[in-house]
């Protein structure tokens, strides 16, 4: 596989996942938005700081999307014990099972509407295939 053929199926599938999140239409979490967002879902707690090192994302931009987040009910911002000019970063309930909801759908409507020319069986193929890859991505990090 040649590296600009990966980029195009990077696009393709974060378009497939957008879909099947429903994460689409005037209300779209942007590609910032949903790091920052991922990120804290996984490191419940983190500052600011935490999150930009792990996102490549500019401090900045990281404490912007907090605190418009935590404005709009999804994030959670409460100053950190030991230094109060930091603040951990936390998803509502509310917003994690939404999340965690849209997570869990199916990507079998996604995948027909992004290639429709594939036969119901041919779908069913590309989704194991993706599931395997997906597995061994995670396996090959662990």
């Amino acid at each position: 596989m040649r590296a600009a053929d990966l980029h195009r199926l990077a696009r393709t599938l974060r378009e497939i996942a957008l879909t099947s999140t429903g994460n689409t239409g005037a209300d779209q979490v942007n590609a910032g938005e949903l790091a920052v967002i991922e990120d804290v879902s996984g490191h419940p707690g983190a500052t600011i700081s935490d999150v930009t090192r792990r996102t490549g994302l500019a401090q900045s931009l990281v404490s912007r999307i907090a605190h418009r987040m935590a404005d709009a009910g999804v994030l959670r911002m409460r100053p950190d014990e030991k230094d109060r000019r930091k603040s951990r970063l936390e998803i509502e309930p509310a917003a994690r099972a939404m999340f965690r909801t849209r997570a869990d759908g199916s990507i079998d409507s996604a995948l027909a509407e992004h290639a429709p020319k594939l036969s119901a069986a041919r779908r069913k193929e590309l989704t194991r295939h993706l599931a395997e890859a997906e597995r061994l991505l995670r396996e090959g990090q662990e």
